[in-house]
């Protein structure tokens, strides 16, 4: 397969798939959240957390090695056993160490939910090499339909035990429920089963690959997520809830406009790793593509937040609107730090990978710490100001991957960042000059403004740029439908 048309055509797949998914997974949590009350959203956002935490430590870096040595066994074996033994090891500690938890956050339920939700730190072990697999060989529309079984499977299981009034017990299974269909249906699609132990001297080489980046995903999930483990030291839980919705919103903005075509990003670079010209150049057009993506999306949710929040979860949770707007304003960080990892690790250069992990959550714990105490829209706008400091850390991260200047590619973000904050302003001057405006109507009004106003600057400042992005996009697309059906 043509690497740009596998690439376009594997990220399209996967945004399709993933907006489909997370579509539904909405409409579940809308419902959930009517009868779920928000200290239990806020003490098992805690656990999750926590237990995450523990997942992304023991799993990290297997993906990596199965899609940087494609079809070797040997490496497969390693990095699903090196991580299995890990996550068995890790999630004994967190049983053993549940109910001191739950004594540090003044929340009893926590110990329990910790001891449950640590079934998934083992569970995920077996999701990674044929994860890992299918996306290697682009399959992410399979991935995508995994992914919504998943979803479906958790909420049959956390529907009605919300409705009985069991809100903490609801999230929780709702989780166990979608990872354990998940691992299943993967091992099941790529007929992958858990191999014999390999040597010891392959264990060792696994563990030598994956520690530094376990220790990039320790940091990137807390940087992403787990800071609310610090935010729950300093708030209450029912803050801490009102917290994770408007947390929660903006990992799905994420997951939507970004993670989909990030998933390609690490193939694209090993595939072009040895030709200096062509890594510059896949990393310009990959880039520029996602800016305008990850841009258009805050611009428009962040305009509508407060409609998209009290129409899908109800008035109780209005203190979440205004959060989530602030917290989409991180996107440029998002859009960046999405191509540093994979670019680094293509390199070989996993140290970095880990060093400049650890700076930019060293960052963001110490910007949640300082600012909960003082409230949710304080905290919010500390998280989104953090990222203009962290962006001058990833400038020498881009330069040693690409090892060249990366000028061009921080010039790719200006443009659609004025387009993000006209847009936004463009949207609040049109619904404060309508105040009568129902909530759907506010929603229209505010997401259509942003909309087209964003659109309008592009193609006044750059009309080049976005047909070019344009074909680039088709070319590859059509031309690979075309290709299929014959006619090339």
């Amino acid at each position: 397969m043509d690497l740009a048309r596998g690439a376009a055509r594997g990220a399209v797949w996967n945004f399709a798939t993933v907006l489909f998914e997370r579509g539904f997974g909405f409409v579940v949590l809308a419902v959930l959240l009517r009868y779920v009350p928000a200290t239990a959203v806020g003490v098992v956002a805690i656990g999750s957390a926590i237990s995450d935490l523990v997942r992304m430590i023991s799993v990290g870096g297997a993906g990596e090695q199965v899609q940087a040595a494609p079809g070797d066994k040997e490496v497969e074996a390693g990095a699903f056993w090196s991580q299995f033994l890990a996550s068995i090891g890790l999630s004994l500690v967190l049983v053993a160490g549940a109910h001191a938890v739950a004594r540090l956050y003044h929340e009893p339920e926590l110990a329990l939910v910790l001891q449950f939700l640590a079934v998934n730190v083992v569970a995920t072990a077996f999701m990674v090499v044929p994860t890992a697999k299918l996306m290697t060989d682009f399959k992410f529309r399979t991935i995508g339909f995994i992914s919504f079984g998943s979803t479906v499977a958790g909420g049959a299981v956390a529907l009605p035990l919300a409705m009985h009034g069991h809100g903490v017990a609801a999230l929780v299974f709702q989780r166990l429920a979608g990872v354990a269909f998940y691992a299943v249906a993967a091992c099941a699609v790529t007929k992958w089963r858990p191999p014999m132990p390999p040597r010891l001297a392959v264990l060792r080489e696994s563990f030598r690959f994956s520690l530094p980046l376990m220790q990039a995903s320790l940091v990137d999930f807390i940087s992403m997520t787990a800071y609310v483990m610090v935010v729950g030291l300093r708030m209450s839980a029912a803050d801490v809830g009102q917290f994770r919705i408007a947390q929660r919103l903006t990992e799905v903005l994420q997951e939507i406009a970004f993670v989909p075509a990030r998933k390609v990003f690490l193939p694209v670079f090993v595939a072009v790793r040895q030709d200096a010209a062509r890594l510059f150049e896949s990393t310009v057009a990959m880039l520029d593509l996602l800016a305008v993506v990850i841009f258009f999306c805050a611009a428009v949710s962040g305009a509508a937040a407060g409609p998209i929040v009290l129409l899908m979860f109800g008035q109780k949770w209005a203190a979440a609107a205004p959060v989530f707007a602030i917290m989409t304003l991180m996107a440029p960080v998002t859009a960046l730090y999405g191509v540093i990892n994979p670019l680094l690790t293509s390199a070989g250069r996993t140290d970095l990978v880990s060093k400049y992990a650890w700076c930019n959550v060293a960052i963001i714990v110490a910007a949640s710490w300082a600012a909960a105490p003082f409230g949710l829209i304080v905290l919010a706008w500390a998280l989104a100001a953090r990222g203009v400091l962290t962006i001058f850390l990833f400038i020498p991260a881009m330069r040693v991957g690409l090892g060249r200047p990366v000028g061009p590619l921080l010039r790719l973000l200006l443009l659609p960042l004025g387009a993000l904050f006209c847009a936004r302003a463009a949207a609040w001057v049109s619904v404060a000059a309508l105040p009568d405006l129902t909530l759907t109507s506010q929603l229209f009004v505010s997401s259509s403004v942003a909309a087209a106003v964003f659109s309008a600057v592009l193609l006044v400042f750059a009309p080049k740029r976005v047909v070019a992005m344009g074909r680039r996009l088709s070319r590859a697309l059509i031309g690979r439908v075309a290709v299929e059906n014959g006619f090339l």
